[in-house]
């Protein structure tokens, strides 16, 4: 744990509150090349992160889970990020026959991983029956509409739903989509499955062993032709600049959440190709509303002061190097509803305005403890904002955390203040805001009837335009309520050698199929 503070007055960036910190970067051998690619059907991954922890669709797992469960597990459908479309996979079909109802057909002839059977109507019913039983946070959050879900015949699920919801594909078959082995489930039992899952997806997991996972072939796998690889090793790696040498001196093939300060050099280097796409993602503050009501930030002044102190554009340089966008509310680029990255609040703050907010609100200055996780971008990120926050006379008290620990605080509500980033699981506005703001949603403990009213409207609200409409107004009131400070919409970055073809980058952080990955 750390306080930050900085002398009043002063605009803050990372470079300058951080000189000599971060060292002098890494040094790229131009004379250094990849091993030779021909005949290879391996391929070496270094991602963020210590231990890989549950990697069960029916336990919540992190992002860094989530890389490795989308190549073990093919989904009731597809996201094709270019069209913002749901493409079939798992399911091939679905109707709407009336408001409350819902029918899925199943591709038939998948086969589970490691001789447990075909996948049927039956295991996509005990899926879904598991997450409500268990009452599982994660997956829950696209599973709200469900009333009862029941097979009729070995291929076909209908579903009834406790109210109209136009974004069933993409929100409850696209995220909740993903169906585990209910013979498999029942015979490992669920901690065992999380461990090691049997999946229907393009690779099975191998072997699993701390901060390593071997994920091999699946030769049941129902597209021909795929994946076109044999093995994966999976290696956790929780320093960014670590991750990046370990690329440059052949010992990786692929990276994930390289430091941005170094994209550029890697860009220049003919070794390696960068990936970087704009993410349906965003870094964010977050206030917990239910604890220690004596704390200024429990008025909404206070928290407009925060918003008005953050130079966002500060933060997508320093920390993003320019991998990001500014922006002060939660719909992105290509949503419904999005009206632009920065609608109220200047992309380099305005400590004039943020002063005279915590003036008005009778707030000198306090202290607030604000937690984050183990990713290496966000504590740099956290540093700096304190920076910028300290200059309004309030102190940050830092705490840094493992994923495993951040969570068991965030979700049960035991913090003040956190930092931290959210990757969007569905390309429709529900899923940017009815957990982040409404009464029964995450973490902040945000109580307001007439927010709930709106965001329960939206998803009932089958005519599109009246729908935009909903959400302009939803975004306007969390501009002014500020229970969630945005900062950016980051991109997502990986580095590769540049004999590997096929990868397929999309917005979502968690997903990073390599079924299509070939050595070229």
């Amino acid at each position: 744990m750390s306080k930050v503070s900085r002398p009043v007055g002063q605009r803050v960036t990372r470079r300058g509150f951080s000189a000599g910190v971060l060292g002098t970067g890494l040094m790229l051998g131009a004379g250094r090349s990849p091993a030779l690619a021909q005949g290879r059907r391996d391929l070496r991954v270094g991602v963020f992160g210590g231990e890989f922890g549950n990697l069960s669709p029916v336990i919540r797992y992190d992002i860094q889970g989530g890389l490795v469960v989308y190549n073990v597990f093919d989904g009731l459908v597809s996201i094709d990020f270019a069209k913002r479309t749901i493409e079939p996979l798992m399911a091939t079909e679905w109707s709407n026959p009336d408001p409350l109802t819902w029918r899925i057909k199943l591709r038939e002839g998948v086969k589970w991983q490691k001789g447990f059977g075909e996948l049927t109507a039956e295991d996509l019913v005990y899926t879904w029956n598991f997450h409500f039983e268990s009452k599982s946070f994660q997956i829950g959050t696209a599973l709200f509409p469900i009333d009862t879900v029941k097979a009729d015949g070995k291929y076909v699920v209908e579903v009834k739903t406790k109210q109209p919801f136009g974004a069933f594909p993409g929100v409850t078959m696209g995220y909740g989509g993903l169906v585990i082995c209910a013979r498999a489930h029942k015979e490992m039992g669920n901690q065992a499955y999380s461990a090691t899952p049997i999946g229907n997806g393009p690779f099975q997991i191998e072997t699993k062993r701390g901060t390593e996972i071997v994920l091999a072939k699946n030769p049941d796998y129902w597209n021909p032709g795929l994946p076109k690889l044999d093995r994966i090793v999976y290696r956790a790696i929780p320093d960014s600049t670590t991750r990046l040498q370990a690329l440059v001196k052949n010992e990786l093939d692929f990276v994930t959440h390289p430091d941005p300060k170094e994209v550029g050099a890697m860009r220049k280097n003919a070794n390696f190709k960068v990936s970087s796409t704009p993410g349906w993602a965003w870094d964010y503050q977050q206030f917990n509303l239910t604890v220690r009501p004596e704390l200024p930030y429990h008025n909404k002044l206070v928290r407009q002061a925060i918003s008005y102190a953050i130079d966002r554009e500060a933060i997508c340089n320093e920390i993003y190097y320019g991998e990001a966008i500014p922006t002060d509310n939660q719909i992105p680029a290509g949503y419904m509803g999005h009206r632009g990255p920065l609608l109220k609040y200047p992309k380099n703050g305005d400590l004039k305005k943020a002063k005279e907010l915590m003036a008005q609100a009778g707030v000198k200055g306090y202290e607030v403890e604000v937690i984050t996780s183990d990713k290496d971008w966000l504590r740099k990120e956290l540093e700096l904002v304190a920076a910028m926050v300290s200059q309004i006379g309030i102190t940050y008290k830092i705490k840094n955390m493992d994923m495993g620990g951040f969570n068991n605080l965030w979700l049960n509500r035991r913090f003040e203040q956190n930092l931290e980033d959210i990757t969007l699981v569905a390309p429709d506005p529900d899923a940017t805001s009815w957990w982040f703001m409404h009464s029964k949603g995450m973490a902040s403990g945000y109580r307001v009837g007439e927010m709930d009213m709106m965001l329960d409207g939206a998803r009932s609200e089958l005519n599109q335009k009246t729908r935009e409409g909903i959400y302009h107004k939803i975004v306007d009131t969390v501009l002014e309520e500020c229970p969630l400070i945005y900062h950016c919409n980051t991109n997502n970055i990986q580095i590769l050698n540049k004999n590997l073809t096929g990868f397929v980058p999309t917005p979502q952080e968690y997903m990073e199929r390599l079924d299509t990955v070939a050595w070229g």
